[in-house]
């Protein structure tokens, strides 16, 4: 069950995965690319399409896909 307010809404979710394999999540993508520099050489920007439940929980019907800009 989805709790009230933006709950059930979609929306986006952005992630970095660094070449060592730690993720760090982000709510937006201006936040997730402008921080991608930070997280070395190597690592990935990934996105997916959520639902957000109650607690933050957020579902995924697709999962996670590389969005890495190119000469990366």
């Amino acid at each position: 069950m989805l709790g009230p307010g933006l709950a059930g809404m979609p929306m986006e979710e952005w992630k970095i995965r660094t070449a060592k394999g730690k993720e760090y999540v982000f709510d937006s993508e201006d936040e997730a690319y402008e921080a991608l520099p930070e997280y070395g050489e190597g690592s990935t920007v990934w996105k997916r399409r959520v639902h957000r439940g109650i607690a933050n929980i957020s579902l995924s019907s697709t999962g996670w896909i590389d969005v890495t800009p190119t000469g990366r």
